[in-house]
């Protein structure tokens, strides 16, 4: 049985929202104990940093006869697949509501040690995202070992962290499926050729998620995914104005949930290419990735492209940025996967308040092109991202 992209059952909890505040509680301590007066008592080879983003929105309109999952009703929009985070006609702050602590520790000059824990209004339990350990063979290559997030779009090791992007939130036509980390190592490398920046890097490694919020979006019931034997690469290219970014990986990828007695097995195989254009006052932001499944034993396979692309400028402290985002789906076999097709267009106005905080408004127009994938919706979301 092949996972579906569809609306989520949300757990509406106090819980949740109690524990992304406590979050914020925690970062602003964190705050007080990386300012200047605390530093100079600490030692310069550990290091407490930490990010907050309180995002609000609901649909404005929106079709109230769209597919509903798990006794859901329309009209609604799914912004974050990875941790089931939706909006409805009702305005909330949990979707997409994130705080977060990174710790850095470098006890010899080659030698560093990261860890990161995430809460999410989704969640209520703080999520470890980040826990390795990396060793400095010379000036260009780096050995790291542990827990990381897969690299597989150009945000994913800062998607988290909205003051990074110009987006209330990383486009979810391409970010977001059931998997974002992986427990492994990965071999990095970096160097200078003039003008010209290199960073490239080779990883593997595999994860198990047990009950992953973005199976909660089809199924109430306990479940587990695995992708095993996670193998890829990136690249990515600077010079001057212009980023260029290419990353390939493969795995095996089981799906079990146990009271349906479904258990599927799939190669899972993907790619990215992101090209960004920097011009100072004009910026161009674009990023087209596909993920492919082919389940031998079922006899069929499905593929899921989806890009993005947008434009802003900077007119002071503003930002206006313009942005269209598509997922399309094809199916070897449309009686045994009928693909779904969205796409989106979306204004975000972003203001800076100083250097390490923002705020963000932004409408999107999200259209069900296939007609099963919730309705069409219009959605108004406000953001404040910060960083300590």
């Amino acid at each position: 049985m092949m996972l579906v992209r569809s609306r989520p059952q949300l757990f509406g909890s106090k819980l949740r929202v109690k524990s992304l505040l406590l979050g914020v509680a925690g970062l602003a301590a964190m705050n007080t104990l990386s300012s200047p007066a605390f530093a100079q008592e600490a030692s310069s080879d550990f290091k407490v940093t930490g990010f907050v983003s309180v995002v609000g929105g609901k649909v404005i309109s929106g079709d109230a006869n769209g597919v509903p999952v798990a006794g859901e009703k329309c009209p609604c929009y799914t912004a974050d697949w990875g941790n089931a985070g939706v909006y409805r006609d009702n305005f909330s702050l949990k979707p997409e509501s994130r705080a977060g602590i990174q710790l850095n520790y470098k006890p010899t000059a080659d030698l560093s040690l990261v860890g990161q824990v995430v809460v999410r209004g989704t969640d209520s339990t703080p999520n470890v995202q980040w826990a390795y350990g990396g060793y400095k063979f010379d000036k260009h290559w780096e050995l790291q070992v542990g827990r990381k997030r897969i690299p597989l779009y150009y945000y994913s090791d800062f998607q988290d962290i909205g003051l990074s992007y110009p987006w209330v939130s990383t486009p979810p036509e391409l970010y977001g499926w059931e998997v974002t980390n992986y427990n492994g190592a990965s071999l990095r490398y970096n160097n200078s050729f003039g003008d010209t920046n290199v960073t490239a890097s080779i990883f593997g490694g595999s994860e198990t998620a047990k009950d992953p919020l973005y199976l909660t979006l089809y199924y109430p019931n306990k479940s587990e995914v695995s992708w095993k034997s996670i193998v890829g690469g990136d690249l990515e290219i600077n010079q001057g104005a212009l980023t260029v970014r290419g990353v390939y990986m493969t795995s095996t990828a089981r799906t079990k949930v146990f009271a349906l007695g479904i258990d599927d097995s799939a190669k899972l195989s993907a790619f990215g290419v992101a090209m960004n254009l920097d011009l100072d006052q004009w910026f161009i932001l674009s990023e087209l990735t596909q993920l492919e499944r082919k389940f031998n034993n079922a006899g069929y396979s499905y593929k899921a492209p989806a890009f993005t692309f947008g434009a802003g400028v900077h007119l002071g402290e503003w930002t206006p940025f313009l942005n269209y985002a598509q997922y399309k789906e094809s199916s070897s076999d449309e009686k045994k996967y009928a693909p779904q097709s969205f796409k989106r267009l979306s204004l975000t106005l972003k203001y800076d308040i100083d250097a390490s905080s923002a705020v963000k408004a932004q409408v999107d127009r999200h259209t069900d092109i296939t007609k099963n994938f919730g309705g069409n919706a219009t959605v108004f979301r406000l953001s404040y991202d910060r960083v300590f």
